[in-house]
This record gives C-alpha cells, sequence and structure tokens, in this order.
C-alpha cells in the first residue's frame, strides 16, 4: 500500500479534509457531546471540550509525523459534522479499518454513506488496499446500513470484542469490501 497521508476528498455534497487547530469546538459541538452519536462505540474522545482539544491535536500531529495516518473532519457547507478515518493500516495484508462519527443532526441525509464511499474509494484506488473493513455494534442499524450501500460485506460476528464506558461487554458485526468487490452505485 502507498503511504499518501490524508488527502481532502471532495464528494456531490461534502468535503473531507484535515482537522484545523480551530477546529476543536465545532468538533465538540456538532457530535462530540451528542450522546446518541456515543450509543454503539466504545471510544468517545470527543465528549468533553478538553477531548475535542486533544483529538484535534492527535490529527494535527498525526499529519505531520505519520505518512499512514488518515483522519478527515467531515464538512457540509463550511461546517464540521462529523469526523472519518482509516486506521490499523497493515501493509503486509494491504488491510485497512475505517471508522466514522457524525452528529445525529445530520442523520437520514445519506452523509455518511457519501463520506464512508470517498474514504474506501480513496483506501482502495489511491492507497492501493486490498481489503478495508469496520466493525459495527449490532444494534447499529443505521450504520450496518451505510457499510452495506458502500458494497461492504458482512463477515462474521467477533463475540465480545467491545467494551463500553461502563465496563460491559458486546459483540462486533464485522464487513469488509475488497478491491476487487463490485463498486456500487451510490446516488
Amino acid at each position: 500500500m502507498r503511504r499518501i497521508g490524508t488527502m481532502e476528498l471532495v464528494t456531490k455534497r461534502l468535503v473531507l479534509r484535515r482537522f484545523k487547530d480551530s477546529d476543536a469546538r465545532n468538533v465538540y459541538e456538532n457530535f462530540g457531546k451528542d450522546e446518541l452519536v456515543h450509543r454503539y462505540i466504545s471510544f468517545i474522545p470527543c465528549s468533553t471540550p478538553e477531548g475535542a482539544y486533544d483529538f484535534v491535536q492527535k490529527h494535527l500531529w498525526g499529519y505531520e509525523s505519520n505518512p499512514d495516518f488518515y483522519g478527515w473532519a467531515i464538512t457540509l457547507n463550511g461546517e464540521i459534522i462529523g469526523s472519518i478515518g482509516l486506521f490499523d493500516i497493515d501493509h503486509d495484508s494491504e488491510c485497512c479499518e475505517l471508522g466514522y462519527s457524525i452528529g445525529s443532526k445530520w442523520w437520514g441525509n445519506g452523509y455518511t454513506t457519501e463520506a464512508a464511499a470517498a474514504v474506501v474509494d480513496f483506501a482502495i484506488n489511491r492507497m492501493f488496499a486490498h481489503r478495508v473493513q469496520a466493525s459495527v455494534h449490532p444494534d447499529n442499524i443505521a450504520s450496518k446500513k451505510v457499510l452495506e450501500n458502500i458494497g461492504m460485506q458482512f463477515e462474521g460476528v467477533m463475540r465480545g470484542a467491545q467494551r463500553d464506558p461502563s465496563g460491559k461487554f458486546s459483540d462486533l458485526y464485522l464487513y469488509a469490501r475488497l478491491s476487487n468487490d463490485p463498486v456500487p452505485e451510490i446516488d
């Protein structure tokens, strides 16, 4: 896989861009403090203003220090509505994992599908990843639909794979798309 770092991606309605130092407040306000966003995930870095600041700073550091760092602010008309990234980059297996969060105010409009499709396309066609995978809580119907809409296939259940902030373990569903899988048409 190529090590090319986070590059701006433009879709029909969105711009996926690098975070800026001034983004922390909007990250916190638009999706970090949104309890609905946290419902099915264990990693909740932006739930406080300080956490949102640290999240942005880690992105800024990653952009400068790691050519395998891929993290985007999802913006709509210049406003940050979420974040998306690729992580667990494995050059030997040419594999990476997709993760995203978007503020509930923007749910149901296809923005997550649009952003995820762009990032998976970037991973496969610009980084030359063979496999992009994602995991999702079994009750997160909307996120499962996003993954299916972008051509990811359900591969199985990872039992007890996630611990939530209260300490409770839950299963995760594993989805993946390979570089030679058909590319779905997305409106």
